[in-house]
């Protein structure tokens, strides 16, 4: 009922020279950064201000960043925005260890129309994201759940959702993901049913 998508969105970062002074790479349409990690010393980078801002609305919270020697597995430690205008202003990344497990959050995209809406139902996500533990290469960049076989009062679970062999959802598997609800007349007359069941009683 679900499917994941490991395509990982690429992140074009270069070392920064600390002789530039800030407001002079932002006048270069460039924003800068850091990075730092285990396996990493703590870089000054900088970014592409439109590359950056590609990147940051990208699914997925694991990027990649290739450099001469190797690619690296970073996730944002946070980004800072000027607080009146919103502009990005600089950015941090960390990395994470291609080996060792991690635990990142992966938005859930629901895919097709319930066969409910035909009878007036209506599609709730209840969850926009997941918080999976794996390695860097196993993590999808986000989940798929095919929410058209759905009709009224049916749910997809966490259990429902396909994963990568090594990847592990950190949630109760009973958890409902995505529900099909009946119209909202239909659901006004049976809270009044009750009511009227709780009065004669």
């Amino acid at each position: 009922m679900s499917k994941m998508t490991n395509k990982l969105t690429q992140l074009k970062i270069e070392d920064r020279d600390l002789h530039t002074k800030t407001h002079e790479l932002r006048d270069m349409g460039l924003i800068p950064g850091t990075m730092y990690g285990p396996n990493v010393e703590n870089t000054p980078v900088r970014a592409s201000e439109l590359d950056l801002k590609k990147a940051i609305s990208k699914t997925g919270e694991v990027y990649e960043v290739k450099s001469k020697k190797r690619t690296i597995f970073v996730k944002f430690e946070e980004i800072q925005r000027d607080p009146v205008s919103k502009e990005l202003v600089h950015f941090s990344l960390v990395e994470l260890p291609k080996g060792e497990t991690n635990e990142v959050e992966v938005p859930i995209i629901a895919m097709g129309e319930p066969a409910g809406r035909k009878k007036g139902g209506v599609l709730v996500l209840m969850h926009d994201n997941i918080t999976l533990s794996g390695t860097p290469k196993d993590m999808p960049a986000k989940v798929e759940i095919d929410v058209s076989g759905l009709d009224i009062a049916e749910n997809l679970t966490v259990a429902d959702m396909k994963l990568p062999k090594k990847v592990e959802a950190m949630m109760d598997m009973e958890e409902v993901i995505a529900i099909c609800r009946p119209p909202a007349k239909e659901e006004a007359t049976e809270e009044e049913s009750t009511d009227e069941m709780m009065l004669e009683s």
